[in-house]
């Protein structure tokens, strides 16, 4: 999975200034009860000078392994003695111990030399609040797909109903994203406005992130307004970088909205560029168009068509503009 590092990084210093809070905390609450029970510093002197006693006990007894035993046993003792003490004075028995929001990781955020799963979990639900800044990812789930908004009747064109063509398109789009990181796959949503192209793509964003996974969605006027911050050094040239960075290694891309940029060869240039990259290193990507797959060389050129018609999977979304007939319903 490709986490984004600032993200990353992010979650990172949250979990240490965390981690640091609680030892200022737990430090506070130490030197508050060793006021009021002496008996407790003693104990924890004692078990501070534990190492220092085991060295010793290393270079100086003829009995090691019964030497270290007993020192582990006094341990244990002043441990448990410890326990009491905080329970006998009406303390819970970890109330002198540093918290943890993660047990498994304690709050590094690393699982052995691997990103703990609290990172992963924090990474992906602030993807999912990014995302619904973009899309409404709360509210349009896979499960709220209305079917009933398309046609039954058979398209003589193409021999089935919008509705036969708009269940297709659900179960694809439901299946690669329940198979997504097992399988590889890249998705060409195409059709006139309105007929849930950005609905179904929202659904498969939201259930990718929830598994973990990165993703990025954005319209293509958007990505190619920061290929162009980059090279020509306008805006913001160094967000503008990270973000086209994004584009390229993002586990999942989602552009939105291709073909509605202004024609340029520079266009044409960043749109080789993305498809090329995440094609080479097998990131998926799901394009959403009004274009047809025909007029895909005449907008863009023969090379990125062959790339678009022969690597995605290409969904074809008919029907009448479901917004209209919602608007219509409410009156």
């Amino acid at each position: 999975m490709a986490y984004d590092k600032a993200l990353i990084s992010s979650i990172l210093r949250q979990l240490e200034q965390q981690h640091d809070r609680y030892e200022a905390e737990a430090e506070s609450r130490r030197y508050q009860l060793t006021m009021d029970i002496p008996r407790l510093g003693e104990i924890d002197r004692e078990l501070r000078g534990t190492a220092a006693k085991a060295m010793r006990i290393a270079f100086e007894s003829n009995n090691t392994d019964a030497a270290i035993e007993q020192l582990k046993q006094r341990n244990l003792a002043l441990q448990a003695e410890k326990r009491q003490l905080l329970l006998d004075n009406g303390y819970p028995a970890d109330y002198l111990a540093v918290t943890v929001s993660c047990p498994i990781c304690r709050d590094t955020g690393y699982d052995g030399n691997h990103l703990c799963t609290c990172v992963k979990r924090r990474a992906a639900e602030m993807q999912k609040q990014a995302l619904s800044t973009l899309l409404p990812v709360d509210k349009e789930t896979f499960s709220t797909f209305r079917l009933d908004y398309y046609s039954s009747q058979p398209d003589s064109r193409f021999g089935l109903s919008p509705r036969q063509m708009a269940q297709a398109n659900l179960q694809r789009c439901h299946s690669f994203a329940e198979h997504f990181g097992s399988s590889y796959e890249n998705l060409l949503l195409f059709g006139s406005t309105g007929l849930g192209k950005t609905f179904l793509s929202s659904c498969i964003a939201r259930t990718v992130t929830e598994r973990g996974f990165s993703v990025t969605y954005d319209t293509a006027i958007s990505i190619f307004d920061q290929y162009n911050s980059v090279k020509f050094r306008t805006g913001d040239p160094s967000a503008a970088s990270h973000a086209v960075e994004r584009f390229r290694n993002t586990d999942l891309l989602i552009v939105d909205d291709l073909g509605t940029e202004m024609p340029s060869a520079f266009h044409i240039s960043c749109l080789y560029d993305l498809i090329s990259r995440r094609l080479m290193s097998r990131k998926p990507t799901i394009l959403s168009t009004n274009l047809l797959p025909a007029e895909l060389e005449n907008r863009y050129s023969p090379a990125i068509a062959s790339r678009i018609l022969g690597e995605f999977t290409q969904l074809r979304f008919i029907g009448s503009d479901i917004r209209r007939i919602r608007k219509q319903q409410r009156f």
